[in-house]
């Protein structure tokens, strides 16, 4: 907590100013946030909201976000930390071109102790890998390819598209696809943000054997697509990305999501093999989830 608030501080760019929202903590988040006021609010106009029960993050984060103001915003997790520049390169790559979204590479700190970068890199620490920049929609659609903790987002494009969407139990995946439809991206090949990997984090659950809370929101962004996409290079992508929320909702015993997902895919694409194949595992509710939490236990060893 204090090391991600702490990168905020150091920021080379300014101004800048901060809303710190404790959604209902039940550790000691809530007291290491008013020590790090005491001692930092007068540097930086600092706001804060302490809810005394969790919320839904997405009406959490909209309600703080309605008594903001700036133009540009940025969505940090406590668990995650910037680099000192971050800010910076975001204005500067924005203010010189044309795109409403700014993002940049980012270092993964995982379970083990290992940390690794999203885009891979060669020895100088610049991408050696393509990025695709500009019209990012297909992209998105198709799989995780923009880390979402990078986003630098224009307030009048994230209020233009209407915050993030309060239905859903995360953001990320929405935001990006939403803002994609609308907006142009551009990168910054810079690793300037720190993205901590817990294993027990929300993010991490998305494929919880047998009650994934966060399937169900995957599914109704995927309906979204649906409506939204027009060209075949998006349609396609939404195909693939069907048949890989398919896949491992079925997996996962997240048989209901499984066969709605199923629904959706059989509405606009032809039936192939792998979809037989899942649609006829979800039916029969083949639970081999403890195969797949041992799978997914050893990505993190």
């Amino acid at each position: 907590m204090a090391q991600a608030l702490d990168s905020v501080m150091a920021q080379t760019y300014r101004p800048i100013a901060l809303f710190i929202i404790d959604n209902g903590s039940s550790d000691h988040s809530g007291s290491e946030i008013n020590f790090w006021l005491d001692r930092n609010a007068k540097k930086i106009p600092v706001k804060s909201i302490f809810h005394e029960k969790p919320m839904n993050y997405c009406k959490a984060f909209n309600q703080a976000f309605a008594n903001s103001n700036g133009d540009l915003l940025v969505d940090l997790a406590a668990d995650d930390f910037f680099n000192a520049r971050h800010f910076e390169f975001a204005v500067k790559h924005l203010q010189q071109s044309d795109a409403k979204v700014y993002f940049c590479n980012a270092l993964e700190h995982l379970p083990n102790g290992k940390i690794q970068s999203f885009y891979s890199t060669d020895n100088s620490g610049k991408s050696n890998v393509p990025i695709v920049e500009g019209n990012v929609f297909a992209e998105v659609i198709k799989r995780y390819v923009i880390p979402s903790p990078t986003l630098v987002m224009d307030v009048k494009a994230f209020r233009e598209i209407g915050c993030y969407d309060e239905d859903l139990s995360y953001e990320d995946f929405d935001i990006l696809v939403r803002m994609a439809a609308k907006y142009r991206f551009v990168y910054g090949d810079y690793l300037a943000v720190n993205k901590r990997i817990i294993k027990d984090s929300l993010s991490q659950q998305q494929y919880k054997s047998k009650k994934s809370h966060l399937l169900p929101s995957t599914f109704i962004v995927c309906e979204k697509i649906a409506g939204m996409v027009s060209t075949p290079q998006e349609k396609e992508a939404l195909r693939l990305r069907l048949l890989h929320e398919i896949k491992h909702a079925t997996v996962s015993a997240n048989f209901d999501i499984a066969l709605r997902m199923l629904k959706l895919y059989k509405k606009f694409y032809s039936a192939n093999f792998s979809f037989l194949l899942f649609y006829v595992w979800a039916k029969m509710k083949c639970d081999l989830s403890p195969l797949y939490e041992k799978w997914r236990k050893r990505s993190f060893s």
